[in-house]
């Protein structure tokens, strides 16, 4: 008991290590990158258009204010059909897996789709409009909008029109499937931090910065992001200094005996 208690403990460590780092990084990267209005990368980016042309244009930036469909219109979401400018829709299908004995069985689960909307939308703050492109990464603080488990059964339809998953076999039945869908609404308040850049077309938008520098937004403010990550850095500092040499004890102990 005692040696498994201590893998576990060290092994907690060290995953809360990894996401200090990882808060820590991202809090260094917010308060050291500029925050800029629209009207303000608009003008850097016509000074880079005059000056060398369409397609040359790059500034890691920040934008904030509130988020707008683009020209094209709202979102659809796919669960709850809910307008949005962006949506992530994730479904986990439950099973029962049997082993040699009919009392061996065992609860299980796999995401089987996991969609986040790419379409790009707006943010808009008191000077004009910012294009971003989401590319298909996470928005953080985004509201749930949706959390459902649907039972399954012999001739029932899969969400989504989902194909290949197992329903009834030897082995192994399908549960059901859990299906989550998160929603960032028009009117939303919305912070990005990536690469503010240009196309051969002269278009300006922000997306994943190019030089692999953290692309970060979210569903609130900078500075309520500011805040999670501060309180996430707080939580994993304790977890990792305390798992780690609590588990290495308890190695040692087991080592001893």
């Amino acid at each position: 008991m005692i040696p498994f208690l201590g893998i576990f403990l060290v092994g907690l460590g060290v995953v809360s290590a990894f996401q200090l780092l990882r808060a820590r990084k991202r809090v260094h990267t917010m308060i050291t990158t500029e925050t800029l209005s629209a009207q303000e990368l608009s003008q850097l980016h016509r000074a880079a258009l005059d000056a060398v042309g369409p397609g040359a244009f790059r500034q890691i930036a920040e934008v904030a204010g509130v988020a707008r469909p683009s020209a094209a219109g709202p979102l659809t979401s796919q669960l709850t059909t809910t307008e949005c400018v962006w949506y992530r829709t994730r479904i986990t299908r439950k099973f029962e897996t049997r082993g040699s004995r009919p009392q061996q069985r065992r609860r299980r689960s796999e995401v089987v789709s996991d969609f986040l909307s790419p379409t790009p939308f707006l943010v808009e703050d008191a000077s004009g409009r910012t294009t971003v492109l989401p590319g298909g990464a996470l928005i953080d603080h985004a509201p749930k909008t949706h959390d459902r488990f649907e039972v399954y059964g012999p001739g029932h339809d899969k969400p989504l029109g989902l194909i290949d998953i197992p329903g009834v076999t030897r082995n192994e039945r399908t549960l059901g499937f859990q299906q989550e869908e998160w929603t960032v609404a028009a009117g939303s308040r919305f912070y990005a931090r990536g690469e503010a850049r240009d196309d051969e077309r002269g278009e300006l938008a922000v997306g994943a910065p190019e030089d692999g520098s953290p692309f970060l937004m979210a569903a609130v403010s900078e500075q309520d992001l500011l805040a999670a990550e501060r309180r996430k850095a707080t939580v994993f500092r304790a977890l990792a200094f305390s798992c780690i040499p609590v588990g290495a004890v308890l190695l040692g102990l087991a080592y001893a005996l």
